[in-house]
């Protein structure tokens, strides 16, 4: 496991609160409830390019409260094959298509590191 940091960040007590009742709902530590909060955030707004949703009936509301992982599979099956790639061969070699992003992933960390 790689090291881990530890930071401090400031809001306001009602934003704390607001954060302490749905970390509760989850019965995770805050540290838990943040790491899965900041995936839940890239997964949202730093979608691989090259993906379109198709247009249709969808519609996406933001939850305000965390959701149970019964309603996230049922959501998961209800966007199912509402999406498409301009990568043709995208299910076929999923895998392969991922170690790219992986390894630009790490490419572009290692140039961070190097700046």
């Amino acid at each position: 496991m790689s090291k881990t940091i530890k930071f401090a960040a400031s809001m306001s007590e009602k934003e704390f609160k607001e954060l302490e009742s749905l970390r509760r709902k989850t019965e995770w530590t805050r540290s838990q409830f943040i790491r899965d909060a900041v995936r839940a955030w890239k997964a949202e707004y730093l979608r691989p390019i090259g993906v379109k949703e198709e247009a249709g009936e969808y519609k996406t509301e933001i939850p305000t409260d965390l959701i149970d992982l019964k309603e996230r599979r049922r959501r998961a099956m209800a966007v199912a094959g509402r999406f498409r790639s301009d990568i043709p061969d995208l299910s076929l070699k999923h895998d392969e298509h991922l170690e790219d992003i992986y390894a630009e992933i790490a490419r572009e960390k290692d140039e961070d590191k190097a700046q």
